[in-house]
This record gives C-alpha cells, structure tokens and sequence, in this order.
C-alpha cells in the first residue's frame, strides 16, 4: 500500500487513437502559371529614358544658366512692366528652380509607383497615373517659361520638353496597362 500511496499517477488504460481520415481538396480553377509580363520592364525602361530627358535638359539650362534666366526675365517683364529689375531677376530664378524641383520629385515619384507596380495594386496605377499627368504638364508648362530661351542649342529647350512629355505619356500608358493575370 505504502507503494500505491506514492505513486501520483495512477496507471490509466490509453485507447488507440482513430485513424484520421484522408481529404483532399483541390482547387475550383487550377492554376496555370504564365509567363511574366514584359510591361514593367518596358514602362521602367521609358521612365529611365524620361528622366535621362529631364536631366539633359537641366543640363543644358545650367551650362547656359545666364542666357535661359535672361529670356525667362524677359518674359516675366512682359508679364509685369512695374516690376523692379530685382523682382523680376528673383522670379525667374525661383521659376526656373522650382521646375527642377517639380521635375526631380516627379521623376522620383515615378520611380516609386514603378516600384510599387511590381505588386500590382490598383493604388499604385492610380500614383503612376497621376504622376504621368503631373509629369506631362509640367513639362508643357516649363516649355511656355523657357519658350523665350528656346533658340539655344538647335531649339532643344523649344521641343525638349515636349519630348519629354511624349515619353512621360508612353511610360504612363505602359504601366497602367492592364498584365496577363497568373490566374485562368
């Protein structure tokens, strides 16, 4: 007894355990693996290609930034005859840095939604989307700011900007594209 007392766990019988039945379960559509699209790459391509526009034309406007500020200054003194010769040199500075301003977050921005594009979330055709609006006017605005410029160089600063507009547009298009799903 003194034994049976000492033992804590009383020896309990165990039962087998039932076998557990099979189940297999198979999809509704099965999946048919595609090839991958091509359109990401393409669009990341034409947006590279846009921003090697943009900064070309950055380029050309710091490499001759006297003669692109003085016709801006002209065209900002047309715009306003009362303006101080001071006010309006300020104007066309800032106008002129706040465009490449403008243009370094778009092409940033740009990469970013390409970034985000790889997901395929519908949010991040809506970003490229808006950021390829976005791009394509600004370039057509920087045009009228710098169309008093545009003799320089063989008139790169004249059809400059709409070429970059054109490649901005095609990347844009390419990158909302709607992709070959994986799914059938």
């Amino acid at each position: 007894m003194a034994e049976e007392e000492n033992d804590p766990a009383p020896k309990q019988s165990r039962r087998p355990q039932p076998p557990r039945p099979e189940v297999v379960v198979e999809p509704l559509r099965p999946r048919q693996d595609s090839a991958p699209s091509a359109l990401p790459k393409v669009a990341r391509a034409l947006w590279m290609v846009t921003t090697a526009l943009v900064l070309a034309l950055a380029l050309v406007i710091a490499l001759n930034w006297e003669t692109v500020l003085a016709a801006v200054e002209t065209a900002v003194s047309q715009q306003d005859s009362t303006a101080s010769a001071a006010d309006v040199r300020t104007t066309a500075s800032a106008t002129l840095l706040s465009s490449g301003a403008a243009s370094a977050v778009l092409v940033l921005l740009g990469f970013v939604a390409l970034n985000l594009l790889r997901g395929a979330a519908t949010s991040s055709k809506v970003l490229m989307g808006a950021v390829g609006i976005l791009t394509i006017g600004a370039a057509v605005t920087f045009s009228t700011f710098v169309s008093d410029a545009s003799a320089l160089l063989g008139g790169v600063l004249r059809w400059g900007p709409y070429v970059v507009a054109a490649t901005a547009a095609v990347a844009t298009v390419v990158a909302v594209l709607p992709r070959r799903s994986s799914r059938q």
